[in-house]
């Protein structure tokens, strides 16, 4: 029985594959890459496909050839050992040449991670509390209504210096900017008494200034409550009131139930002692570092945040395959429908949704 080419290592999830590609196999893909250089080249004196190996390792290039060799094995001799072994990385491979020699010999190692094993019990021996009801105060309701009225007031032009509740109009470098003149924000107390033409400096919670023309102070003229509301579509402001609370009751609602479902998921996470691989973390933390626009020092922060994120899909994924949970096509597509939200991120949102839940359901009750 022939020794198999594929060594694998295992360290808890991360996988380290060596590979011994054999000889033959070497130099059956050097012929093939010859024979495709052959008929694709042209040289005077020769007919197509029968150009001497010298001369089309010649116009080929032998370092250009040897690299396109070693790769092409690397990529069919590394696919192939995941197929046979049954290995599905979560990380992109890292791939190492130890040895190589056209003709003769490749090894080479392709270090990444795999999704760890995890047991789901049926029942879940834990008491996930539920987070106590949403609640929507008045004050909030208020506030809402004012800002929605403020949206469709009318500004009219005035040569006054702005006073409380103005807006005030800036430029700078050709871009136009507004604000609210106002003591409740830095900002806003900085533009109240100020008057069109003026140049005036503003300087933000950082300390850092610039300088705006004022190009217009403008006093905000409030719609009645009932012009208000036939503008947002509602026929008395008690309705826009009512639609309003409702909504902010259905915010705070999906607000709690979220909170509740991260919660499940990150005991039994703790409960299960779910590992997410190292590489997997540093993979996907230099994917998303640099969008951040984050400094330094709060990088370990964003790590460990990436790194509860991974944990909670890990369990997520290996719950739903053990109960053979499926976000519903018909939820996914609603949720797709006229938005600009990938269908993919939406089915992890819904796995992640109906994990929790399953946790939430079986989780055991303080009677």
């Amino acid at each position: 029985m022939n020794e198999s080419p594929f060594h694998i290592e295992r360290d808890g999830s991360e996988v380290t594959l060596r590979i011994e590609v054999p000889a033959a196999a070497i130099q059956a893909k050097e012929r093939a890459l010859l024979v495709a250089a052959q008929a694709k080249l042209r040289v005077p004196g020769f007919r197509s496909g029968r150009t001497p190996e010298h001369l089309v390792l010649r116009y080929y290039g032998e370092d250009e050839f040897t690299h396109d060799l070693k790769d092409d094995l690397v990529r069919e001799w590394l696919a192939r050992a995941l197929d046979e072994l049954h290995l599905h990385p979560i990380t992109t491979p890292t791939v190492e040449t130890t040895a190589f020699s056209r003709g003769s010999h490749l090894t080479f190692q392709a270090r990444f991670a795999v999704l760890p094993e995890v047991t789901i019990p049926d029942e879940i021996g834990l008491e996930i509390p539920e987070p106590p009801p949403a609640v929507v105060t008045e004050e909030e309701v208020a506030g809402v209504l004012a800002g929605l009225r403020r949206d469709v007031a009318v500004l009219e032009p005035k040569a006054a210096a702005a006073e409380e509740g103005d807006v005030v109009r800036l430029e700078r470098a050709n871009r136009d900017w507004e604000g609210e003149a106002t003591e409740s924000r830095p900002i806003g107390k900085q533009l109240l008494g100020a008057q069109a033409g003026q140049k005036l400096t503003l300087v933000d919670e950082d300390g850092h200034s610039e300088v705006f023309s004022v190009t217009g102070v403008y006093r905000v003229v409030l719609p009645t409550p009932e012009e208000a509301a036939r503008q947002y579509g509602h026929p008395s402001w008690e309705a826009f009131e009512a639609a309003v609370r409702d909504e902010l009751n259905r915010v705070a609602e999906a607000r709690r139930r979220r909170a509740w479902r991260l919660g499940a998921l990150d005991a039994v996470a703790e409960w299960l002692q779910v590992e997410v691989p190292p590489l997997l973390v540093a993979d996907v933390v230099a994917q998303e570092w640099k969008e951040t626009g984050l400094p330094p020092d709060q990088k370990p922060a964003f790590t460990e945040l990436i790194r509860r994120r991974l944990r909670r899909e890990i369990l997520a994924q290996r719950l739903a395959e053990a109960k053979g949970l499926r976000p519903d096509d018909a939820e996914v597509q609603r949720r797709t429908e006229g938005q600009d939200r990938d269908e993919t991120a939406v089915r992890a949102a819904l796995l992640l949704e109906q994990a929790a839940d399953w946790i939430i359901a079986h989780a055991r009750r303080n009677e």
